[in-house]
């Protein structure tokens, strides 16, 4: 089954109060300031365990307000039991034995309300799951991710994240994976600011990718069997088992792993689907980790990152020899760098102009995980999200 679900947010936007910014926008330039979340106070406000989680972006010169201000649920005065801050987001705690409806926080020069969502670990309890953040992928590469890691990898739940995407409607990306054989798909609309990196090569403007992780981490993953944190241009391999059982037979219930540029055929007509990319280039750079953890193992208490867990030293010795991912070039709309750059070494100026190397290592793997359907199947799948829409 698959389900859509709306963060409980809380906004600043009809009051003066802004957050500040991390870096000097005179410097940084418009492109900076325009992505930059000046104004949303929380992403989700959630209560699981006794407690109630508001999940924020970096919270900076807000912090002091919020400490300060009144706080209810459902009307009734509560003290902050926590706050816990990391690099690219905070999180605020408070204590409530049973689920509140309502959190409604006034402050010095602010006053914001909000609904209190449920928890929703049941969803993906024991199921082999995945989570990332998309903004309108090419409802193809969303598909053909699902079906690979199906086949390969024996995934059975989905936590997509959507920024906010135009080209297409939540329902139709759920019916679309849904008939990828996945048992479980939950598509959070999260239309928020992503933020940029600063000049001086700094991501600590970018809070959402990083909370969102945490919003799974907490609301929806707490009880998955294991979970996989990687982007859908990055498909998995292994050897002797699969990602989630290696994981959940390690040490710490952690498995971190790099991968490998993986460009089209030259002979293709279709090279942005990730089917065809099975050449390489010997001198290309090593792409940044990626992860899957056991959420209720050894380091469950632990914030995720985006190519790491905050606090966990020695990465690289932990960094797992048998998994790693194909980071597949074309199957990405490429929206933070040139395209003819991404895993290009130095002195090369296209891919395309480069001598690539067929492997046959990597078409083993692809012709394993990824189906010979046509896109048939995709229309079937609109088909299924129209008539969903039709019934609702």
């Amino acid at each position: 089954m698959f389900s859509i679900v709306k963060l409980s947010s809380a906004d600043l936007s009809q009051t003066q109060v802004r957050r500040k910014f991390v870096a000097d926008p005179s410097v940084e330039g418009s492109r900076y300031v325009e992505s930059y979340d000046r104004t949303t106070l929380w992403y989700d406000a959630f209560w699981r365990g006794g407690r109630v989680y508001l999940v924020c972006p970096k919270l900076l010169n807000l912090l002091p307000l919020i400490r300060n201000a009144c706080i209810k649920l459902d009307g009734c005065v509560t003290p902050i039991s926590a706050v816990r801050q990391y690099r690219r987001y905070d999180t605020i705690e408070l204590h409530s034995a049973r689920q509140p409806s309502e959190i409604s926080v006034a402050g010095e020069g602010f006053a914001v309300t909000s609904s209190i969502s449920h928890e929703q670990t049941h969803l993906f309890s024991g199921l082999n799951a995945h989570t990332t953040l998309s903004r309108n992928n090419d409802i193809r590469w969303i598909r053909d991710f699902g079906s690979y890691m199906v086949k390969a990898q024996g995934l059975e739940a989905m936590l997509l994240f959507d920024n906010g995407s135009t080209d297409y409607c939540l329902e139709e990306v759920g019916a679309t994976l849904m008939k990828t054989g996945l048992k479980q798909v939950v598509i959070v609309s999260a239309p928020f600011k992503y933020g940029l990196r600063t000049h001086q090569n700094s991501s600590r403007a970018k809070f959402l990718q990083t909370a969102m992780l945490n919003v799974a981490r907490l609301r929806f993953l707490a009880t998955a069997r294991a979970v996989i944190n990687a982007d859908l241009d990055e498909l998995i391999w292994s050897c002797g088992g699969n990602v989630f059982d290696l994981t959940r037979s390690s040490f710490l219930g952690f498995s971190i792993f790099s991968g490998e540029w993986r460009f089209p055929d030259p002979q293709q007509t279709d090279s942005k689907r990730h089917s065809t990319h099975d050449h390489k280039l010997e001198e290309t750079e090593t792409c940044p980790c990626k992860y899957c953890i056991v959420p209720q193992g050894r380091l469950q208490h632990l914030s995720w990152d985006v190519h790491r867990l905050t606090g966990l030293p020695f990465k690289k010795i932990l960094q797992s020899s048998n998994i790693g991912f194909y980071h597949c070039h074309n199957a990405s709309t490429q929206w933070k760098g040139t395209p003819s750059r991404r895993g290009v070494p130095k002195g090369i100026q296209n891919w395309s102009d480069s001598e690539l190397e067929f492997d046959s290592d990597t078409r083993a793997n692809l012709d394993r995980g990824l189906p010979k359907s046509a896109d048939s199947e995709l229309l079937v799948g609109r088909e299924t999200a129209n008539l969903w829409l039709s019934a609702g």
